[in-house]
């Protein structure tokens, strides 16, 4: 155990390496693009997780309280489906509010837990691990504190447990196909025939519900959005004046998702100094964000079987609005 830290709760941090692109190499590369682009990766640092805790909690976001309730109302059936006894693997974790229920559930049948938990954001990270270990008792905790790739190759070895593996809040829809198809085979290759993994995907829907979700009238979304412009200028030395971008994120019928994006109000040319140059930006021009792709059941099912994952069960709300799948290796997957 890491000094600092209650018994039960150990910390990991993902090294350094070449392949992990920087803030500095994002913008350089991103805003020479045709659209302007910079990934959502760089929106998760401490205050960035701050705010989308807050996104999940307005009344427009329907995702988080929707699979919150599918959790709920199917923890047990979803623990039940393991013979033996089970420890859970997170990625992406943020408070691991919706995974209580998950525990909660799993300890009903077993008297210890361990939790891997892995975020972006270190700090976020070991402030909502040392919070859940107030919580439970019975729970030991690894975290891991690493983008998604690199925290599948931190995971400790597995046990005689079974192993859930979760992705909630449909951050699957933030990635492109290939991309998505990538990660899930990487999760599969962790995988053994005994272990599950359990997705939160988010569906089509009425375009005006979809819309609203992501364009709040709140503006938290928009400071979630803008948080990128304003590390920019923390941690490079920009001058992007955050009063002269819009957020706008509009769903885009073409690709069955909603597109952030970050919209000039002027023609503006920006400079960050640790880059040495500036931007130009035309009225109107944008930076784009993120995705978040929304599903038809078959097509994600179609999605995780080109990465060698088969649905074994999922559940819906009432509404059909969200989904929570159970996935295991195909045969020979």
């Amino acid at each position: 155990m890491k000094q600092g830290l209650p018994a039960g709760v150990n910390l990991m941090k993902a090294p350094k390496h070449d392949s992990q692109q920087s803030l500095k190499d994002a913008v350089a590369e991103g805003l020479k693009k045709t659209p302007k682009s910079i990934p959502p990766l760089f929106f998760y640092n401490t205050a960035g997780s701050q705010l989308f805790e807050q996104i999940c909690k307005l009344p427009e976001y329907y995702p988080t309280r929707t699979e919150q309730k599918i959790l709920t109302d199917n923890a047990r059936a979803i623990i039940e489906t393991f013979a033996g006894e089970v420890e859970l693997v997170e990625l992406g974790s943020g408070s691991s509010s919706k995974t209580r229920v998950l525990i909660d559930a799993t300890l009903a049948n077993q008297t210890h837990l361990h939790y891997i938990p892995t975020d972006i954001s270190a700090d976020f990270l070991l402030e909502s691990s040392i919070a859940l270990k107030s919580e439970y008792e019975p729970l030991s905790i690894t975290a891991i504190a690493a983008e998604h790739s690199d925290a599948l190759r931190l995971l400790p070895e597995a046990g005689n447990q079974s192993r859930l593996f979760l992705f909630l809040g449909s951050n699957i829809g933030n990635s492109e196909r290939e991309e998505a198809i990538s990660f899930i085979g990487q999760i599969c290759h962790r995988m053994r025939e005994e272990d599950r993994l359990l997705i939160g995907f988010d569906l089509v829907k009425d375009r005006q519900v979809l819309f609203d979700a992501y364009n709040d009238e709140a503006g938290v979304t928009a400071a979630f959005n803008k948080n990128l412009l304003v590390r920019i200028n923390r941690e490079l030395v920009g001058e992007f004046d955050l009063n002269l971008f819009d957020h706008y994120a509009p769903f885009v019928e073409e690709h069955s998702r909603i597109e952030m994006r970050l919209i000039s109000r002027c023609a503006q040319r920006v400079h960050v100094e640790c880059l040495g140059q500036g931007f130009d930006f035309e009225e109107g021009e944008y930076i784009h964000t993120e995705n978040s792709y929304k599903y038809t059941l078959e097509g994600f099912g179609s999605l995780c079987a080109a990465a060698g994952m088969k649905m074994q069960e999922y559940y819906l709300d009432e509404r059909g609005w969200f989904a929570v799948g159970v996935f295991r290796k195909s045969s020979g997957g």
